[in-house]
């Protein structure tokens, strides 16, 4: 009876120590075990992250297998890089914050815009990766009609339910007709983009980045669409999502974005294409930047 108890009582222990390991386990030490960095990127948000003929591309894959990389020779060695698909719905269990917060994955990469609080305890930002600002994608016709510096009363804007570009177009122009209902989905960019071109709405506000990738990806051309004002309406400064107790990796990641060149990874990311984004970036820049 003893010995069974003492062999119960060690099992306890044995297992207590192990998962109290487990638990303790950086993220680095993670990677260096399995050789695999888990990455939360969401498939909607071209030029940053989409799926093309189910291939991952977009600015933030190209920029995690450099990571992976870098990893690999921090740590003397091989290191893969998995995408995971992350969503913006935070009720979704697939919720960008809650995969970091879960440790489902070692962080996520996105317009991930920095919040003073994230939504979510367990996570944190990294250092600003990429910084844009608000636009309205407006059809050509539309300039000069539609002017960013009226009160737009009676125009109908589309926005993203939920979205911090909502809440800036609403307390901006109260006396605007905000259209949201129907881009609840994860294809919501999409369908308020073939409505401004359908003429069921007069513009739609968005990130510009995003915008012009989205107006890309569906083929438009720019006699179909502009972007104003030439300035963006805010400076939304984008970090990395990553788990908020873990220093060592916040580190690593806030050296690796702080070493490495935009421009030369957004070139590698989509070719001829990242010309159309320099106005853009240059644009927030100047905004933004002080």
């Amino acid at each position: 009876m003893r010995n069974k108890l003492a062999t119960i009582t060690l099992s306890i222990i044995l297992s207590l120590t192990f998962t109290s390991a487990s638990l303790a386990e950086t993220v680095l030490s993670e990677i260096k075990r399995t050789g695999v960095l888990k990455v939360g990127i969401r498939r909607d948000s071209p030029p940053f992250g989409f799926l093309e003929q189910d291939q991952w591309q977009g600015y933030c894959v190209t920029k995690m297998y450099y990571l992976a990389n870098y990893l690999g020779e921090e740590l003397n060695t091989s290191v893969r890089f998995e995408a995971i698909p992350s969503v913006l719905d935070e009720d979704s269990p697939n919720n960008r914050y809650e995969m970091v917060a879960n440790g489902k994955v070692h962080l996520d990469c996105g317009p991930n815009t920095i919040k003073s609080a994230p939504p979510l305890s367990g996570v944190t930002y990294s250092t600003a990766f990429y910084f844009s600002g608000t636009h309205f994608i407006i059809r050509p016709e539309m300039k000069g009609i539609f002017n960013p510096e009226t009160s737009l009363a009676g125009k109908k804007i589309g926005v993203l339910p939920g979205s911090n570009t909502h809440t800036l177009i609403s307390s901006t122009y109260p006396l605007a007709e905000i259209v949201d209902t129907p881009y609840r989905s994860s294809n919501g960019r999409e369908l308020a983009l073939r409505d401004v071109v359908e003429r069921k709405i007069e513009a739609f506000a968005s990130d510009g980045m995003l915008l012009m990738a989205e107006a890309l990806r569906q083929g438009l051309t720019f006699q179909e669409f502009i972007l104003i004002p030439d300035r963006p309406l805010s400076c939304d400064f984008y970090g990395i999502i990553l788990p908020d107790q873990d220093i060592e990796w916040k580190t690593i990641i806030d050296k690796f974005i702080t070493n490495l060149r935009w421009d030369i990874i957004l070139e590698k990311s989509l070719g001829v294409e990242s010309i159309y984004y320099q106005g853009l970036r240059q644009a927030a820049y100047e905004k933004c930047a002080n």
